[in-house]
């Protein structure tokens, strides 16, 4: 089972395509083009930085992924239900219902292919495997 699943290659997708909108997110906030930033210059700056932060997890969680990182698969699953609540409890837009169905199709799929992330890297040993 070294070839990934299509669920596990979708999951990795997904992610990465929510990185790019949360980087997207946090350069618009960066460059002030935004239409409803907020007056507060420290507000449109801790936004922008918590967009672009998330982007970063995002991507870091996309490439631990693909080494089949387990550790990676339970983080993920923890920060994609994270912005899926903070995601609702905002006003919720089109853009935000996009986001949330994005992040939901990730959840899914990281959970159709968990056997393939659970199951640790091709050729590594199995620590849980007695000898």
């Amino acid at each position: 089972m070294n070839k990934p699943p299509i669920s596990a290659s979708a999951a990795r997708l997904l992610i990465l395509l929510n990185a790019l909108v949360w980087l997207a997110f946090g350069v618009i906030i960066a460059v002030g083009a935004h239409p409803a930033l907020p007056e507060s210059v420290l507000l449109q700056r801790a936004m922008a930085i918590l967009g672009l932060f998330t982007a970063a997890i995002l991507l870091v969680l996309y490439a631990l992924l693909g080494r089949r990182s387990r550790l990676a698969f339970f983080v993920a699953l923890a920060v994609l239900m994270s912005l899926s609540v903070v995601t609702i409890a905002d006003e919720v837009g089109l853009a935000d219902l996009a986001v949330l169905g994005i992040t939901l199709a990730a959840i899914v799929c990281l959970i159709g292919g968990r056997a393939w992330f659970l199951q640790g890297r091709a050729g590594a040993p199995d620590p849980n495997r007695a000898a």
